[in-house]
């Protein structure tokens, strides 16, 4: 590919992470809000805020409106809000709010990240 694109590779291969990482993200969003209350935009508030803030990191339409049709169908697995309260380092109090189509490995992933950071 040549010189040019070996010395930026490093650079685009970072932002595409961080895009796919922020896309993946708005998908998730809009997916619980389509869930919550339906596929209407302009019935539905949390939907319209997932759309803002998927055009807020520059998701593009067509993968805006495949994530709507995605969440609609039947066959999809259900995401459902999630709040879990425990203690990090020093005592202090966290309370971790999150989407999750598999609640007992989220509890695991959690206490686990949280007893990581008690050791250290």
């Amino acid at each position: 590919m040549g010189r040019a694109f070996e010395y930026r590779k490093a650079i685009k291969f970072a932002r595409w992470d961080k895009m796919a990482k922020e896309f993946s993200k708005s998908s998730k969003q809009i997916t619980v809000a389509v869930k919550q209350g339906g596929p209407d935009p302009d019935t539905n508030v949390l939907l319209k805020r997932a759309i803002q803030n998927a055009k807020g990191v520059q998701m593009p339409k067509d993968k805006i409106e495949a994530a709507i049709k995605k969440a609609s169908d039947k066959d999809t697995s259900n995401y459902e809000m999630t709040c879990y309260e425990g203690m990090a380092m020093h005592g202090v109090a966290v309370v971790v709010e999150g989407a999750t189509d598999n609640p007992i490995r989220t509890v695991a992933n959690v206490r686990s990240i949280l007893e990581k950071k008690e050791a250290h």
